[in-house]
């Protein structure tokens, strides 16, 4: 088995479509929805009593505590937002979920191109566009409380500035020990965690525009490019220096939203 091609990595602005080799994870949970389609051999996943769970494609819920061991295998990963349409449209609980045999046949066929050198953001996207459509079209309406809306709204207008939960409780009219409850209700993690989510993004937009890793951590609100990349082991898994090394993919790009 050829497991030396190396892939490539598409930011669309929290959606990362990604073709990568032999990836291996420590256990992790992350705010986004991952889908994992293998183009060779079988991967598995450990979720937190260690139990295996053997797939060559699955789709895993939001905060779902896992390890992936795909060191066999040649993989496609896309992760999106849980609030997106895109996911709303996929019907599932919040344990993962298997990808049926002709849906994935048809997914790695579309992402084999991501283990060559000809895509561009474009044809990245259309790949993704493509895969989510396979994976669901029923539309579901996942209605979140207006009050974390709006505190959501306030949090992407000011991060990576500092937001603080008198602020947000403030704007959205309750204690703030409510608010903690509802945001967690609402969003699946706790309020801290999803300010480090979105400055992980802050983060990746400064690196699409040339920064490098220190000055992206500083201006993202991370004290150093430690911190940041122990944020990013932490929901990933993984060293950053994982996807934004050259020597572990063809090429990294970050596209427009």
């Amino acid at each position: 088995m050829n497991l030396k091609r190396k892939g490539s990595l598409f930011y669309f602005g929290e959606r990362i479509l990604l073709g990568t080799a032999g990836i291996v994870t420590e256990p992790h949970s992350h705010y986004a929805v991952s889908i994992l389609v293998s183009l060779t051999d079988t991967f598995q996943l450990y979720d937190k009593e260690n139990l295996a769970i053997e797939s060559r494609g699955i789709i895993i819920p939001p905060n779902y505590y896992h390890k992936l061991d795909g060191s066999h295998s040649e993989m496609l990963i896309i992760q999106l937002d849980p609030k997106s349409d895109e996911y709303k449209r996929i019907e599932m609980d919040e344990t993962p979920k298997t990808i049926e045999k002709e849906i994935r046949s048809k997914i790695k066929a579309l992402a084999e191109p991501l283990f060559g050198e000809t895509l561009t953001c474009e044809s990245a996207r259309s790949i993704y566009n493509q895969i989510l459509s396979l994976l669901g079209s029923k539309t579901i309406s996942k209605k979140y409380d207006e009050r974390i809306e709006m505190a959501i709204k306030k949090i992407k207008k000011e991060i990576p500035s500092p937001v603080t939960l008198t602020e947000l409780s403030e704007i959205s009219g309750i204690s703030t020990d409510r608010f903690m409850h509802l945001f967690k209700e609402n969003m699946g993690i706790p309020l801290r965690q999803y300010l480090l989510w979105q400055r992980l993004h802050i983060a990746a937009k400064l690196l699409q525009s040339g920064e490098n890793l220190t000055t992206a951590s500083h201006a993202a609100g991370f004290s150093d490019q430690a911190h940041l990349s122990r944020t990013f082991k932490k929901m990933f898994g993984v060293k950053p220096s994982l996807f934004l090394g050259s020597q572990s993919l063809n090429k990294v790009c970050f596209c427009e939203n």
